[in-house]
């Protein structure tokens, strides 16, 4: 017994290492949670594999010392296959998914980053319609933690693939907010006019919202307001503070300082910082009264 108790040890440290290895995530990034439940369950396991062996060998006529040392063996190996097909399963969604929260960790997002970059590298020649999916996925997390130019990059190499419709509208969509995020109007118009319209109405409507953004930068004030035309945005706040963004240029274009500025309060209240910082890039009319808010907060901060 005390052979197989050596063994659980054992399994049960090494199993969160074998995990972050197999999910292609560096141990440093692994919760605290995470490692104790890969020890303690794989520990677990050869506790419960290597007694339920012990006992079924006892009965048999094998000397007592080989019976020790077979049930940690099975106990051991038992465990390890178990914690190999688990860690096996869906490897690549559960890795991407803890570099992803990592991110948002400013400590440890570069280290995030090298390795979210290794995770696709390797997982492109394997399969790419996965590595399609895994890019789009990712492309949320990048751009919250302010890596627009390595989302638009990773976005940018999909042009290489064979991309189904609905992968393309999500791929395009994306790449336009990158592209204004990165006061490049001109390639965000052209991703927008890459998608087959119209599209599926969730996306359609954050589509239109662009595009009027598009206008209002440009100074196109009335053909940007009709262009949002009557869209409800009382379910949806993150549409709302879009509308919000381009009332807030066009309102500036017509000299409308003030009312900009109320529209630029709101919607800092309901967006934050970030809202603001996207009325900054693209470059439109709005834009130096939001570097002004944004100046007057981190003075009283």
């Amino acid at each position: 017994m005390a052979l197989t108790l050596i063994v659980a040890v054992l399994v049960g440290a090494a199993a969160p290492l074998i995990r972050a290895w197999v999910w292609g995530v560096p141990f440093g990034l692994l919760s605290i949670a995470t490692v104790l439940r890969s020890f303690f369950g794989s520990a677990l396991t050869v506790l419960v594999v290597g007694v339920v062996a012990l006992f079924a060998l006892r009965v048999t006529p094998i000397d007592q010392a080989q019976i020790n040392r077979l049930a940690g063996s099975i106990g051991g190996g038992g465990a390890l296959l178990l914690l190999l097909a688990s860690a096996r399963r869906i490897h690549d969604i559960r890795g991407l998914s803890i570099l992803c929260q990592r991110l948002q960790e400013e400590d440890a997002r570069a280290q995030a980053a090298a390795a979210l970059d290794r995770l696709l590298r390797r997982q492109r020649p394997r399969d790419e319609q996965r590595y399609v999916a895994l890019v789009l996925m990712a492309t949320g997390p990048l751009t919250q933690a302010g890596m627009w130019e390595k989302a638009r990059a990773q976005l940018q190499g999909l042009d290489e693939i064979a991309l189904s419709e609905s992968q393309a509208v999500l791929r395009n969509q994306a790449l336009a907010t990158c592209e204004l995020q990165l006061n490049d109007p001109e390639a965000a118009q052209r991703a927008i006019d890459r998608i087959r319209r119209p599209t599926e109405g969730s996306i359609e409507v954050w589509l239109v919202a662009m595009e009027a953004l598009l206008m209002a930068v440009r100074g196109e004030s009335e053909k940007a307001l009709a262009h949002l035309g009557g869209q409800n945005t009382d379910d949806n706040p993150s549409l709302r503070a879009s509308h919000r963004l381009v009332h807030a240029h066009i309102l500036a274009k017509r000299g409308r300082t003030e009312d900009a500025l109320e529209e630029l309060r709101s919607l800092e209240k309901e967006a934050g910082r970030a809202g603001l910082e996207r009325v900054v890039l693209p470059r439109g009319p709005a834009s130096p009264l939001a570097e002004q808010l944004l100046n007057e907060a981190g003075q009283s901060d």
